[in-house]
């Protein structure tokens, strides 16, 4: 029988990547015995673990200790991408807005924009 380890180590030679969040489930095995086992893999120089966000929740890419990692940038939260789209389009907040009752003439964000757009 593969122990764990191997199992990992032989996911990872055929994937080349894997984050450990799915690497446990497809292992069928405890999100806190794969952590400990990834640790020790990654003190003894075999994989690194890259801390990413995914879907707004910190976890790890696991990949083999030989392979260049690039950094990766964090996923912009939706409220940053709704300014960029604003900045670019010029379009108002109202566009991307998640309030589904809304009053035109209560809301601050829609007034500020007026503010900025009435100033430029």
């Amino acid at each position: 029988m593969i122990d764990t380890r191997e199992e990992i180590l032989k996911l990872l030679e055929k994937k080349g990547e894997i984050l450990q969040k799915d690497l446990w489930k497809e292992l069928n095995i405890d999100s806190s015995k794969c952590s400990r086992i990834l640790r020790k893999l990654e003190k003894e120089g075999l994989i690194k673990r890259i801390e990413v966000v995914v879907d707004g929740v910190k976890t790890f890419k696991i990949v083999p200790a030989h392979v260049e990692v690039e950094e990766e940038e964090e996923e912009p939260s939706l409220i940053e991408l709704m300014k960029k789209v604003e900045a670019i389009t010029g379009l108002p907040p109202c566009f991307g807005c998640l309030l589904v009752e809304c009053d035109p003439k209560e809301c601050l964000k829609l007034e500020i924009w007026c503010l900025r757009r009435s100033m430029e």
